[in-house]
């Protein structure tokens, strides 16, 4: 999977949420890990790979409330 920043703001990605406005880190069985992946404003990053179905939940530590989800069918 790639990850495409679409601002000149950086993200740092890891697995995880945030819920109820505070950042909790956690990993679903048969994730990768992705530990403080960073993407800067108009760049790409590889993450993953992802080779078991599901759903994985991922968050940019940096940005309250922006959570990203990956389903693999």
């Amino acid at each position: 999977m790639t990850l495409v920043a679409d601002t000149l703001t950086s993200h740092i990605i890891a697995n995880g949420a945030w819920e109820n406005g505070s950042p909790k880190r956690a990993k679903e069985p048969d994730a990768p890990d992705i530990m403080d992946v960073q993407v800067n404003g108009n760049s790409s990053q590889s993450i993953g790979p992802f080779t078991t179905a599901g759903t994985f939940k991922l968050y940019c530590t940096i940005h309250a409330g922006m959570n990203l989800t990956v389903v693999v069918q």
